[in-house]
């Protein structure tokens, strides 16, 4: 297991699992720029056109399902996000000291006929 790991940060995987991580979230993908492109393709089209407004009404339920998308879409549940990465960072360096609780070792017998380990 630890060899694929390694040949994974050699081939860049770790780094391209990340992209696509942050790639996901809808709010990366979608923005001012496309309602703006928008509304400039609708000043653009000619109306008699049977394929531009086609187009165009794609166009405007594509744009709406993404407002929708982006509506309910919280931002704390992206992994890619600057916050998550440091809570995860404070979690772990906490969790490595135990949450500041001594280690508590004791003799623990698994079965009533075993002999007490150390655990």
């Amino acid at each position: 297991l630890r060899r694929r790991r390694e040949r994974g940060r050699e081939r860049g995987c770790v780094a391209r699992g990340r992209e696509t991580m942050a790639g996901k979230f809808v709010g990366n993908n979608f923005g001012q720029n496309d309602v703006d492109k928008l509304a400039e393709f609708e000043e653009k089209v000619d109306k008699n056109d049977k394929e531009q407004m086609s187009l165009l009404e794609e166009m405007r339920r594509h744009v709406k399902k993404l407002e929708d998308l982006r509506k309910h879409e919280d931002p704390r549940l992206s992994f890619s996000t600057p916050e998550f990465r440091e809570a995860q960072r404070i979690f772990t360096d906490n969790f490595k000291k135990n949450f500041g609780k001594p280690v508590e070792w004791a003799f623990v017998k698994k079965h009533a006929w075993s002999k007490p380990q150390l655990v």
